[in-house]
């Protein structure tokens, strides 16, 4: 039980405490990924608390995707960085939860991704124009196998959303393409194959495209394509019979 002051001022438990030690050095990045934490006797005795209290403390961290436990001889608590997917999910619970539309999150993530190519654009690099230009030839070879493209149409995406080296734009567009992607690969299984060809092609001569006009060093043209490319892609899915459909993240 957690204990609670006359007042009514709410004392943490001793496990909330210790997962708030390993939590905190873990956002720090004094424990990186794939650390092995001590052995459960060690932290016993660095933390002064009972083996339930320890095991409570790694169930919590466990939960918040911070550390992965295996038991057994060759066992223990391994970290887990902070990861965008996980955040994704809950998102995506909440808006399952409301009964949010799939059309709802087109329209946000279109609103989001906007200032995107303005911002690549304007700060391009030799180095970020060979990353898309890498990005665009592993997409090549998936044009004819449009679920496949899916992943590299995504990866384009948010690769954008990296070179404009705005982490908050980065990782709100993380969780809506956790959201969307899982979608998409949905529908992805229950639509013509030839049409869904068609505009995957068309999708990639976007993509090369809005490449050749950034590496022109022609941001306002970029800015404009961009923002086209987004209205037609968001159109095409709002035509479609996914937009209707409930945000669904429970598989």
């Amino acid at each position: 039980m957690t204990a609670v002051t006359t007042a009514g001022i709410r004392v943490p438990k001793a496990a909330e405490l210790v997962a708030g030690t390993i939590r905190r050095q873990i956002i720090t990045g004094e424990l990186l990924e794939d650390h092995l934490l001590p052995s459960e006797s060690a932290l016993m005795e660095q933390f002064r608390v009972s083996r339930p209290t320890l095991r409570e403390a790694f169930r919590i961290l466990e939960s918040e995707s911070l550390i992965t436990v295996r038991r057994g001889v060759h066992g223990g608590a391994r970290v887990q960085i902070p990861n965008g997917d996980v955040a994704a999910r809950y998102v995506g619970y909440v808006l399952e939860y409301r009964g949010t539309a799939m059309a709802d999150v087109y329209r946000a993530r279109a609103e989001v991704e906007a200032p995107l190519a303005r911002l690549v654009a304007t700060s391009a690099t030799p180095e970020n124009i060979a990353r898309l230009e890498e990005c665009l030839a592993r997409a090549e070879a998936h044009l004819e196998d449009p679920s496949a493209f899916i992943v590299h149409d995504e990866e384009f995406h948010r690769l954008m959303a990296e070179l404009a080296d705005n982490q908050t734009l980065a990782v709100m567009l993380d969780m809506m393409y956790h959201i969307v992607g899982t979608a998409r690969r949905r529908y992805a299984l229950n639509v013509d194959q030839v049409q869904t060809r068609k505009e995957t092609v068309e999708v990639h001569r976007s993509h090369v495209r809005l490449v050749d006009l950034i590496k022109r060093g022609r941001p306002d043209l970029v800015h404009r394509l961009w923002v086209r490319h987004l209205d037609e892609a968001t159109r095409h899915y709002l035509e479609g019979p996914l937009a209707t459909t409930v945000v669904e993240m429970m598989s």
